[in-house]
């Protein structure tokens, strides 16, 4: 077996997701922001909360059937449930709260269309992730584990620069009725394209660790480890009720107990950048009227895109000379840069200091991720349910941090950073107390 045999099937899945994740995120970073200017109380911050509770929901859910598919059924089941999100967008773009007499607008029929349109959205990414993760550490190797997920990282930032180019050049010029109209017709096209992702070639499957083994089966240490090559397809033919088990079995492991406020952590950066973020870029754009600030949103977004890229190329590279722990210490260090400079912006309400702040988002968001999906594959491979864990726990900080967010609606932004100096701490505690634990072994 060939050392990159599988890099173009990687390659190939990561560019289709990257223009399709580029649509979903465009949409979750506007929401709020159009909802707060057309009227319509809370609802972004709903909207947010819904999307990523069900998101939240999926992750554990999405392994019990997802094991069952082919890659590329998988993928294109996620895609299609993303679809129906576009319409409430399309809709409230051209609503306005206050006009009760439009049926289609009367926040009665178009609160619940846009929630339930939150809730196909979060279904759909709460299976993107977990097979985008199990995907690549199936098609990798202890070899060319950093270059596999440096290339995915650097391509999932790619589709925050995606997101940031169209939503800046788009919005200007078709309106943000047309945009979400277009959007819409462009995922289903891009829908179609999951259907070649391919199968990773079956020698390339890593085997699992004999703890993971002992997890799986109570006498699975006795059995030869080409009867334990795939985990994932042992995991579909058991039956329901042993699936549940087994996933509370895992939320159990020792590991987990020390990487529960790293992967919680990276929720809540994803949840300050596109639930609280906005409200940054807003206080710093005084006067200026609604489409500027959406475009000049969109605008920051591009540098978040561009510090996305620049952490899957760092962290790759710093994983391969460095390891797995010195790169987690690394982000540690990140997030508290990001905490400082937050504090600057919440105080100065500078939207070039928004710009650098959107910078550090960016590479803290990416580098948490990385470093929590690397993790996961060194100690259990592609075992899916531990992706959809580790991502349970992401969604449960964004949705917290949204919560957090409704709660001081209206309040100062220096409120918000509470919760972020809190997490950055817990996760540097953390990261030294998982540093310990395998330094004694």
């Amino acid at each position: 077996m060939k050392r990159y045999a599988n890099l173009g099937k990687v390659l190939y899945m990561n560019i289709v997701l990257t223009f399709h994740l580029s649509q979903c995120l465009a949409l979750a970073s506007l929401l709020p922001q159009i909802v707060d200017q057309n009227n319509y109380s809370y609802l972004g911050g709903l909207g947010l909360i819904c999307i990523y509770t069900v998101n939240l929901i999926f992750n554990l859910v999405a392994p019990l059937y997802l094991t069952k598919m082919k890659y590329r059924y998988g993928f294109a089941f996620q895609a299609g449930l993303v679809l129906p999100s576009f319409i409430p967008a399309y809709i409230i773009s051209r609503c306005d709260g206050n006009d009760v007499q439009d049926l289609i607008c009367n926040p009665i029929i178009l609160i619940p269309l846009t929630l339930i349109g939150c809730v196909f959205l979060g279904a759909g990414l709460g299976g993107y992730f977990v097979l985008q993760n199990t995907y690549v550490s199936h098609c990798s190797t202890d070899k060319n584990k950093q270059l596999f997920f440096g290339v995915t990282y650097m391509l999932l930032g790619s589709s925050y620069l995606l997101n940031g180019v169209t939503s800046n050049q788009l919005l200007s010029y078709i309106g943000r009725e047309n945009y979400f109209l277009y959007s819409g017709l462009f995922e289903c096209i891009l829908s179609l394209l999951f259907i070649f992702v391919q199968q990773p070639d079956k020698g390339n499957q890593n085997q699992i660790s004999e703890a993971n083994q002992c997890l799986i089966q109570n006498d699975s240490v006795d059995k030869p480890e080409e009867q334990m090559a795939n985990i994932n397809k042992k995991f579909a033919k058991i039956g329901f009720k042993a699936q549940i088990k087994q996933i509370k079995q895992k939320f159990q492991l020792k590991e987990m107990k020390f990487l529960f406020s790293l992967f919680i952590s990276t929720g809540v950066v994803v949840g300050f950048e596109f639930g609280i973020f906005h409200k940054f870029i807003s206080a710093s754009l005084p006067g200026e009227d609604e489409i500027t600030v959406n475009v000049k949103t969109a605008r920051i977004f591009l540098f978040v895109g561009v510090a996305q890229i620049l952490s899957g190329i760092c962290n790759g590279v710093s994983r391969y000379f460095f390891g797995i722990i010195q790169n987690s210490i690394f982000y540690g260090n990140v997030f508290q840069c990001l905490n400082i400079i937050s504090i600057i912006s919440a105080f100065q309400q500078n939207y070039n200091i928004n710009i650098i702040l959107g910078f550090l988002i960016g590479f803290t968001d990416n580098s948490g991720q990385f470093n929590s999906a690397v993790i996961i594959s060194d100690i259990w491979n592609e075992d899916m349910a531990i992706f959809g864990l580790y991502l349970f726990c992401q969604n449960f900080g964004v949705m917290f941090t949204n919560l957090v967010a409704i709660f001081l609606d209206g309040q100062s932004l220096f409120y918000y950073l509470i919760l972020l100096i809190a997490l950055q701490c817990a996760t540097s505690f953390s990261q030294q107390q998982f540093k310990r634990s395998l330094e004694k072994e």
